[in-house]
């Protein structure tokens, strides 16, 4: 999963591999799971209490090279911020966007041009609440 949470999140279904081999992913499936997930939890739990902080210290101890690994982190891609995966060596990041197919790719443009059209809106917004 990359570019943004919910119904514009990109399923890379070309690269989902298990133990290096292709598997079938149930994209549609995938899709309304997420789509159902926020109701769920503020339904269920009414907010997340440990996903966020566990993020942050799992981020942490690769920056700091305690680690290495892979984080999905919200990073610039071209003039907006989407979830790209970041490999950590040494506490240096490089970003590993997998190889997308023309759908997937067209889906990640997708999910950047809806923020950016949010990105739009916002100087208009705080301009409102600053006066």
């Amino acid at each position: 999963m990359i570019g943004e949470h919910g119904d514009r999140a990109v399923v890379c279904v070309s690269t989902t591999t298990v133990d290096g081999r292709p598997v079938p992913v149930p994209v549609h499936a995938v899709v309304e799971d997420l789509q159902r997930r926020p109701a769920l939890i503020r339904n269920g739990i009414g907010r997340t209490r440990c996903g966020p902080a566990g993020a942050v210290l799992s981020t942490l101890r690769k920056a700091l090279g305690l680690v290495d690994g892979v984080e999905e982190l919200s990073v610039p891609y071209g003039d907006v911020w989407l979830g790209i995966p970041m490999r950590f060596t040494g506490g240096t990041a490089v970003p590993c966007l997998p190889r997308l197919t023309r759908s997937e790719r067209l889906c990640l443009d997708s999910a950047a041009g809806s923020l950016r059209d949010a990105y739009t809106r916002l100087p208009a917004h705080t301009e409102r609440i600053a006066t």
